[in-house]
């Protein structure tokens, strides 16, 4: 592909990192001032942001052969690895706070 083509994957990338970014903080948000009954129906809102993320990380990873502007490329590129990377924390942490707890 010509690096003209590639400005698509550049623009979607982009678009899902934006959409990340913004729908992250509104479903914390939302399940903050929810009750515990009502929490089951954001749950769907919450995965939504991580699934979008995951899906433009390939089409990030692309889009960096294009000739689109190198700082929109790097931070649609950072965003769209920012939930896994999180979740990743996440599991390491658990997994070294199982290691090192004191047997009873």
């Amino acid at each position: 592909m010509v690096g003209e083509n590639l400005k698509i994957f550049t623009k979607i990338s982009f678009i899902i990192a934006l959409l990340t970014i913004t729908l992250i903080p509104i479903s914390v948000f939302l399940i903050f001032i929810t009750s515990e009954e009502v929490e089951a129906v954001f749950e769907g809102l919450v995965m939504l942001p991580v699934v979008l993320s995951v899906l433009g990380i390939p089409l990030s990873m692309i889009s960096m052969f294009s000739s689109e502007n190198l700082v929109k490329r790097i931070f649609a590129l950072i965003i769209n690895f920012l939930p896994l990377t999180v979740i990743v924390y996440m599991f390491i942490m658990e997994i070294i706070n199982e290691f090192t707890k004191t047997a009873p």
